[in-house]
């Protein structure tokens, strides 16, 4: 399933799906927020285990990426096909402010 959409990543340790559906296609992806985010992909729609470490992050307003595939960005990854955020400052207290992330894909 395509999207064009923000999805907002509350405080917590949970990770949160970005990808509407399995996607191996291009994406973009862009945060819209001042909050910054840890990135992680998997293969299929398990999510990350709560309290992994993403290996990328978006940092600041405007962070991301465009027209690049989930397994470009996470070649250690086999088959990566879905893309999760978990705000960074989960574990290190700075405060309740939720994170949102622009993102768009197709099918």
């Amino acid at each position: 399933m395509a999207q064009n959409t923000r999805i907002t990543v509350a405080a917590g340790d949970t990770w949160v799906r970005l990808t509407a559906t399995d996607t191996d296609g291009d994406l973009s992806i862009m945060l819209a927020s001042t909050t910054p985010v840890m990135l992680q992909a998997t293969a299929g729609s398990t999510p990350p285990t709560a309290g992994t470490l993403g290996p990328l992050a978006l940092l600041s307003y405007g962070d991301g990426w465009s027209e690049a595939t989930i397994l470009e960005k996470f070649p250690g990854v086999a088959a990566a096909d879905n893309l999760w955020a978990r705000r960074l400052d989960a574990n290190i207290g700075l405060g309740a402010s939720d994170a949102i992330i622009g993102i768009s894909h197709g099918a």
